[in-house]
């Protein structure tokens, strides 16, 4: 099939306009984590946004390299949700996101690909939606412990490290400002046992 006619051209194109929607609102949630003095998650939103960037990116190299008429534009017809979210509500909805991408979308558009003869933008589809899965999987961590308040504590031990000046202690909870620099529990890096439900 030509690239230039296929379901699949279509699939990337509206799959470059998702990510690039996740991650404005990944950088927008980070924005707020740090607004909220928390530093750390909002690091982690931060690397998120820079993933679906990346993303974003192969896909938009892919659809260039397939694509003999580069100059087309593709019309493409999505929904863009926009509300008024705080950092509670908006960890668990671009988790929710994250799920159907990771879990539906990608994993459609990779069988599309694969269907057309597109084996290696079928294999794109496929490393995203995993990706996408795991993302889904520690928003998901990330706004439980938010909502409760309890990103920084738990019911074992865990390694808690500033991510400022590396101190570090094994405990139930982090500390409130870091013994050695002073900085807030919220420069505090998150155990990655904490992030893997």
């Amino acid at each position: 099939m030509e690239f230039c006619l296929s379901q699949t051209r279509q699939n990337m194109a509206r799959a470059f306009a998702g990510l690039c929607q996740d991650s404005a609102r990944l950088e927008f949630m980070s924005k707020d984590a740090s607004a909220d003095q928390m530093h750390y998650l909002a690091f982690l939103l931060e690397n998120m946004a820079k993933h679906k960037i990346a993303q974003a990116q192969r896909l938009q190299q892919s659809i260039l390299e397939n694509n003999l008429h580069s100059n087309d534009n593709v019309p493409i017809e999505a929904g863009y949700p926009f509300e008024k979210n705080d950092i509670k509500t908006s960890l668990n909805r671009q988790a929710v996101i994250e799920e159907f991408e990771g879990g539906n979308l990608f994993l459609q558009f990779a069988r599309v690909a694969k269907d057309e003869g597109f084996l290696k933008i079928a294999t794109l589809f496929e490393l995203i939606a995993k990706v996408s899965s795991k993302h889904s999987k520690i928003l998901k961590v990330l706004s439980k412990d938010y909502n409760k308040r309890n990103l920084y504590k738990n019911s074992t031990p865990l390694c808690w490290v500033c991510s400022n000046c590396g101190n570090f202690v094994t405990s139930l909870r982090s500390w409130q400002s870091c013994p050695l620099c002073q900085k807030e529990k919220g420069y505090v890096i998150l155990p990655q046992e904490k992030l893997t439900p």
